[in-house]
């Protein structure tokens, strides 16, 4: 009997063992699929860190601005895809032209949403209402990103925080409007006016220095909600009855706005070494454009004295510099200096690195990259003012942006001057002061202002939002707008046919037949405005 029971015994614990092992292999099998070394679920704050620095270096200084800058000629594309784009072929209707940014930005704006989702009341961090607001700052501003650039777009059934069993509700979004996303930014925008000065209330603390934008300043992102409203109002104006009253609003969101350039929505997390400027980074990797000739017409034209402040030598010019990435910067005493201009586009231009000269922004290797600018604020001040007929406070809104707009350029010279990276040795002119900028607009920009009030004001704005601080994608929405007013004030050169968008991504062309459909063989991009700029989508 004893050893029936030890027999006993023995076989009931290998059934327990049994027992224990499947179970054990059962929970295995369960999380098979789950990445265990990193977390399913983190505090709102921890995810804005990621969805200011993906807003930031991707998508605002990333590729629209890259290839935008080719388009409205603020720079020339002479090797490989960018030459290409500024020869406007295949790369302008292409679907895998866009197809990073396209995923970068749908991206951030999920995380703006779960941003959103996790501090709403039904969230897991109710009445957190100041990071709540900042999420839906940055929903609006990465929404305009995607529905500037690309007309109608999957909207209200992509880019959601909401899954079902883990997975995307919507495998297939529908293409929304660009009317109807736009009314979801200003819902946004809205939003975050109301929440942003209601402060943090749950456990989980405010984001502090989570917030590399403003380390949670909710003042500060509640000035960039309002200086937004007025970017935004100012895109609508052409599909807006009421422009009178659109205008006026445009006034009052700038005086609720930044007061100075101290305050200004710029990430600065670049050390031109290890983390570096966007354009810089593009610049170094592929070296893939070069100065524009209407660019340096238009300074030339105004005797503007960031002419010889924003140009350098092409790299590898002189063989008796120690090392072909030290770049003599452009006195404007050279004979050939205009020859060495790249042309926009055509058969004189060549595809060629190293050959034609500059900017000195592509060597900013830590500029920091705008969310909104000041000098754009006071921009759009002045476009208000002239757009009402109020001649004589527009002209002197214009001359604060010019100033501004200047001591921005010079501090990106100051930046490039200072790489250490890509050495810039600098020439004889001295650094750019308000008083030279004063002095610019008395002689130079008043009389061209008094001849046609709004067409100086946007080429003055053009040039000001050129740079290393990824405004280009602004400067192209406002040459689109002014194009579907019939005022093509920018001169622009390059022969070949005017993008008017860019091209869907081709992770959902191939993907999602709505998308498909519309994207159909890319060549609407030459043919059909954005509705905002008085198109169809």
């Amino acid at each position: 009997m004893k050893i029936a029971y030890k027999n006993i015994r023995i076989c009931l614990s290998a059934v327990l063992m049994g027992s224990m092992i499947l179970s054990c292999s059962e929970d295995k099998m369960d999380r098979i699929n789950q990445d265990i070394d990193n977390p399913h679920s983190m505090d709102a704050k921890f995810i804005l860190t990621d969805a200011v620095t993906s807003t930031a270096f991707s998508n605002i200084g990333g590729d629209f601005n890259h290839y935008f800058a080719s388009y409205i000629e603020q720079e020339v594309g002479v090797f490989n895809q960018l030459y290409n784009a500024e020869m406007r072929v295949a790369e302008v209707y292409s679907s895998s032209t866009f197809n990073n940014i396209w995923g970068n930005t749908y991206a951030t704006l999920k995380n703006a949403r779960i941003i959103i989702d996790k501090c709403s009341e039904t969230g897991t961090q109710p009445e957190n209402y100041t990071t709540k607001g900042m999420g839906e700052v940055l929903a609006a501003i990465n929404s305009a990103l995607i529905t500037d650039a690309f007309g109608d777009a999957p909207y209200s059934q992509a880019a959601l925080a909401q899954l079902d069993n883990g997975k995307p509700q919507y495998m297939t979004p529908e293409v929304d409007s660009q009317e109807s996303i736009y009314t979801a930014i200003n819902d946004y925008l809205d939003d975050a006016i109301e929440d942003l000065p209601k402060g943090d209330n749950h456990g989980s603390g405010p984001v502090g220095s989570q917030d590399i934008l403003f380390n949670g300043d909710a003042q500060k992102w509640l000035k960039l909600a309002y200086g937004l409203k007025a970017r935004y109002a100012m895109r609508l104006l052409n599909v807006t009855e009421d422009q009178t009253a659109a205008l006026n609003n445009v006034l009052t969101y700038v005086d609720n706005s930044f007061q100075s350039a101290d305050e200004q929505a710029e990430f600065t997390e670049y050390d031109g070494n290890v983390n570096i400027n966007p354009l810089f980074d593009f610049f170094t990797s592929r070296e893939y454009t070069a100065a524009s000739t209407s660019m340096a017409k238009k300074l030339q034209e105004r005797q503007d004295p960031r002419l010889h402040r924003v140009y350098v030598d092409a790299i590898g010019a002189d063989a008796t510099l120690p090392s072909p990435y030290y770049c003599k910067q452009l006195d404007g005493t050279e004979a050939n200096f205009m020859s060495m201009m790249a042309p926009n586009g055509g058969e004189t231009l060549q595809q060629s690195q190293e050959y034609y000269n500059t900017s000195i922004f592509l060597m900013a290797a830590s500029a920091p990259t705008y969310l909104m600018s000041y000098h754009e604020l006071l921009f759009l001040k002045a476009e208000a003012l002239v757009r009402l007929n109020r001649i004589s406070e527009a002209k002197t809104a214009l001359k604060e942006a010019v100033v501004a707009g200047m001591l921005n350029t010079e501090e990106n010279v100051q930046n490039a001057l200072a790489n250490t990276v890509v050495p810039v040795r600098p020439n004889s002119t001295s650094a750019l002061t308000a008083s030279d900028a004063e002095n610019y607009f008395d002689t130079n920009v008043s009389p061209l202002f008094d001849a046609d009030p709004l067409g100086e004001t946007m080429i003055q704005k053009y040039i000001a939002m050129w740079g290393a601080n990824g405004e280009t994608t602004e400067a192209y929405n406002d040459v689109r707008r002014l194009k579907a007013e019939g005022r093509d004030v920018y001169s622009l050169e390059n022969p070949g046919k005017f993008p008017l968008r860019a091209p869907y991504g081709s992770d959902e062309v191939s993907a999602n037949p709505n998308v498909q459909e519309a994207y159909g063989n890319g060549q609407y991009v030459f043919t059909e405005n954005v509705w905002w700029a008085k198109g169809s989508r």
